[in-house]
């Protein structure tokens, strides 16, 4: 089983669902400061199946992701250079989390981004991940990847700063992802674009979600895939730091 990676607007109204953005922040869905990219197959993960996140790196500054928590869990990391012009360095790349865990339970995953020598100096960014694995059912898992979270830009905005949220879907087929944001998270607007690069009816396409926090904190994000009025098909969770 393989998984493949693959104007300006401001809010004067509280968004009473979801928390409230203040008039005196300027929001701009159309510059999100942070886009993530969403993959998810099979509704649950499986202990011995596979989560990865993927964040922005470039160790050519001095800085580098450092696990800081992984009780419970097998992690495997990959730094992945960007291809660039041959001569060119310092282009950055991404620094690959593939995790997983051998019993199932709720387990917390915290990575910084931070020069190794400033031992007392605080990460210039972090990420922490509920991972939530469940009971294996079938075939064994081992190896699969069945969730991929993709950070691309920011990975720790200011609060009020816009997020961007991707995920593929096809409603053709009766099925919709709706989003489910903790209280404080904001959807500020949600959109789903049809592929029309095949010409064919009924191809699918991706669904988007801008979100922000008012304050700054760590917030879940999740999406459902179901069919109206039954159980749930597929889901996602992953956690967001504002600052």
């Amino acid at each position: 089983m393989k998984l493949l990676i693959i104007g300006a607007c401001t809010l004067i109204i509280c968004i009473f669902a979801a928390g409230c953005i203040s008039p005196e922040v300027p929001v701009n869905i159309d510059d999100p400061v942070l886009t993530v990219t969403v993959q998810k197959e099979g509704m649950m993960i499986p202990v011995n199946a596979s989560m990865t996140y993927i964040l922005p790196s470039n160790p050519t500054t001095g800085y580098g992701w450092t696990v800081l928590g992984s009780e419970g869990l097998i992690v495997k990391d990959e730094y992945k250079a960007t291809p660039v012009p041959e001569g060119w360095a310092g282009g950055g790349g991404c620094q690959y989390y593939t995790i997983t865990a051998e019993k199932a339970g709720s387990y917390t995953f915290k990575a910084g981004y931070e020069r190794p020598w400033e031992t007392d100096v605080d990460p210039i960014y972090t990420t922490t991940q509920t991972l939530v694995f469940s009971e294996a059912e079938g075939d064994d898992p081992a190896g699969d990847v069945m969730l991929t979270v993709l950070f691309n830009g920011v990975v720790n905005p200011k609060a009020g700063e816009v997020v961007k949220i991707c995920t593929d879907g096809n409603p053709t087929t009766g099925y919709y992802w709706t989003a489910s944001p903790e209280s404080g998270l904001t959807v500020l607007k949600d959109d789903y674009i049809t592929d029309n690069t095949t010409g064919l009816v009924g191809a699918g396409g991706t669904y988007v979600w801008y979100v922000t926090a008012e304050k700054a904190g760590t917030y879940q994000f999740g999406a459902t895939n179901q069919r109206s009025g039954q159980d749930p098909a597929n889901l996602f969770f992953f956690d967001l730091t504002f600052v």
